[in-house]
């Protein structure tokens, strides 16, 4: 019986002491931070704003033609419209989404999150053999207090453009 007893104050002394005070808000102990990994996303309307890569509008791309090219490898896009949730990175290549908004999405990724990227770029095959190149810097950073620091720049063709949703015209 001592035995187990000093055994268990042995784990719960190991346990204390695996938990690092930072004097933060977060309860005295080291924050833990979960990042987003990094998705490239895309909308395609036509000059009037139709979303063409919803299927239900007249003249839509036929998604399944469209194809994304990255570090050489090119990926067919997964034609399945999935709700978006927030998860740990998985690389999935290129699928359609809805957005909350119900916009149709094409989106490339996941890549990790906690890193920097320069001159990151996917390149979108459109059905009529067209494309478009997306390319973002990422400048990823933990800073002295422990948080996390995200400085991005999204391009179109070279082009800067605000926010991450990269908006295409077709």
């Amino acid at each position: 019986m001592k035995r187990i007893a000093f055994l268990l104050l042995a784990i719960h002394v190991t346990m204390l002491s695996g938990c690092k005070k930072d004097g933060g808000t977060n309860g005295g102990t080291t924050k833990i931070w979960d990042i987003n990994p990094v998705t490239v996303s895309v909308t395609a309307t036509d000059a009037q704003g139709n979303d063409l890569l919803n299927p239900q509008t007249p003249g839509a791309l036929e998604v399944g033609k469209i194809k994304a090219l990255y570090k050489g490898e090119e990926y067919a896009c997964d034609e399945k419209l999935a709700a978006s949730k927030a998860v740990l990175p998985r690389f999935y290549g290129l699928k359609t989404e809805k957005s909350a908004l119900g916009i149709c999405l094409l989106r490339f990724g996941e890549l990790e999150g906690a890193q920097s990227y320069t001159n990151e770029s996917v390149t979108i095959i459109w059905p009529d053999g067209s494309s478009d190149q997306i390319s973002f810097n990422r400048d990823f950073r933990w800073k002295a207090n422990g948080d996390p620091e995200i400085k991005e720049k999204w391009f179109l063709n070279g082009s800067e453009v605000s926010g991450k949703l990269v908006k295409i015209i077709k």
